[in-house]
């Protein structure tokens, strides 16, 4: 297989830079890394600061276990996003889709490269 195809699966799939850093480029990988990573662990802190609160609910009384009302509650707090979640959003829809598409050029260009200098 290809590696700009290999590399593009990787950061596709895997996680932001993971292509770069398979291809060797590990300073590169982390202008994807780092900014994916920090915004998932604010969306997880968020997710379990959500939950914590709800569980807490649950178990005060003041929010019946039914799974129909949980849900809910769930949609509700969707809709109510901070402005922050949605800039951790798009810093990771953009960390993604760059980091894919960098990847495959990357390949493809150090693919152009060893064949040129063969």
């Amino acid at each position: 297989m290809d590696r700009s195809v290999v590399a593009l699966l990787l950061s596709g799939l895997v996680f932001p830079g993971a292509g770069q850093y398979y291809l060797g480029r590990r300073a590169r990988a982390c202008l994807f890394i780092v900014p994916a990573l920090v915004a998932a662990v604010y969306f997880f802190k968020q997710a379990m600061d959500s939950a914590s609160l709800m569980v807490d609910e649950v178990l005060r009384g003041a929010l019946p276990a039914d799974p129909v009302l949980i849900a809910e509650r769930l949609h509700q707090q969707g809709e109510m996003a901070s402005p922050l979640m949605n800039i951790a959003a798009g810093v990771m829809l953009l960390c993604w889709l760059g980091s894919v598409l960098d990847a495959w050029l990357l390949g493809r260009s150090m693919a152009r490269t060893a064949k040129e200098a063969r």
